[in-house]
């Protein structure tokens, strides 16, 4: 019943402290219970009755250990780095005796990427945070037929690429009710005969087959795949001489007095929609060489956001720049996989 599987994060060891209610098809006899059958034999001699006579048998029921592990709910894509993601899953005692559960995460062979600060909780205020007292790493006492619903938070690294998907395992795996998580259940290897008492009932494990388990091991596992949308965000800067004092806009040169424009284009090349793009240019080390040139643009307008990619068209922004401004700092509209934005300012050479 037991395999090497990694076991991420959750660290404490507390009892259940949320249940809900059994559902209404129920398990078959609990285990312990005894079942008592009696015959009765008439018979005659000589054609007079005699006393009837008779036996009982009583045996109890074994104990039948079965657990099934579900996803719940829909399991959303993340963005790349994302913290604090809850993914949700339900442990069914489907036993016919009160059970307890110890609970691990695992993700599947060769995983894309890994996870971190693993949590297993019980959201008992349904907030979809860890509070104090939520956090679990078995469920110690489970009466037959209920079901309990616990989360898993996590965190998604950077730098993993758009598309990218990973299985987020939860493993239930059949403990003794009432030992903390510490003592596993395991199949009796005989068979109980006629008078066996409740305190000698065999055990069956009757589970079925999981994502990471298989048959009759006591446990069972289910998973959420977890997808990442990233973007693919590359930035160039390029320089070009807008005009000159003595050649004007014909051919003109970078030399003193030359006004240059620098464009910052960010392309996305491809993935999910890239958000809260800001720009931020700092040139205060040309100070010496260089100063901001305002009213450039449209209607007074200091930069030019939001063009293309070819450094074309946008919208001029009157950011209240002057000839002392040396950091160029503004947003950009979201910028879809495949497209590209940029900004534009300009500069004179001293």
């Amino acid at each position: 019943m037991q395999r090497n599987r990694q076991l991420l994060g959750a660290v404490s060891a507390i009892a259940l402290i949320c249940a809900s209610a059994a559902p209404a098809l129920a398990e078959g006899t609990t285990a312990g219970e005894d079942i008592t059958n009696t015959v009765s034999v008439d018979f005659s001699v000589g054609g007079v009755a005699q006393t009837a006579t008779g036996d009982s048998d009583t045996f109890y029921v074994d104990r039948k250990v079965n657990v099934v592990v579900a996803a719940v709910g829909a399991s959303p894509n993340v963005a790349a780095g994302q913290t604090s993601i809850v993914r949700e899953f339900s442990v069914e005692n489907l036993s016919n005796a009160e059970m307890g559960y110890a609970l691990s995460v695992s993700q599947e062979a060769g995983a894309a990427f890994a996870i971190s600060n693993v949590v297993i909780f019980v959201d008992a205020n349904s907030d979809n945070i860890v509070d104090v007292g939520e956090e679990v790493t078995y469920l110690d006492s489970l009466a037959e037929d209920d079901i309990v619903n616990v989360k898993v938070m996590f965190d998604v690294p950077l730098g993993v690429t758009d598309g990218t998907a990973t299985d987020i395992i939860l493993t239930a795996n059949a403990v003794e009710p009432g030992s903390a998580g510490a003592t596993e259940v395991t199949a009796s290897a005989g068979a109980n005969t006629a008078g066996t008492g409740p305190t000698d009932i065999e055990t069956v494990l009757a589970d079925g087959t999981g994502v990471t388990d298989t048959d009759y091991e006591g446990d069972h596992s289910a998973q959420h795949t977890v997808t990442v949308d990233a973007a693919d965000v590359s930035v160039a800067k390029t320089s070009t001489v807008i005009s000159d004092p003595f050649n004007g806009t014909t051919n003109p040169k970078a030399i003193p007095g030359a006004v240059v424009e620098y464009c910052i284009v960010v392309t996305n090349a491809a993935g999910a929609t890239a958000t809260d793009i800001n720009i931020s240019d700092d040139f205060s080390s040309e100070a010496a060489t260089l100063e901001f040139a305002p009213d450039e643009y449209a209607t007074g307008g200091d930069i030019m956001v939001d063009g293309d990619g070819s450094c074309t068209g946008g919208t001029s922004v009157d950011a209240s720049y002057t000839t002392s401004t040396t950091t160029v700092s503004s947003a950009l509209s979201d910028i879809a996989g495949g497209s590209a934005g940029s900004l534009r300012f300009r500069v004179t050479i001293r």
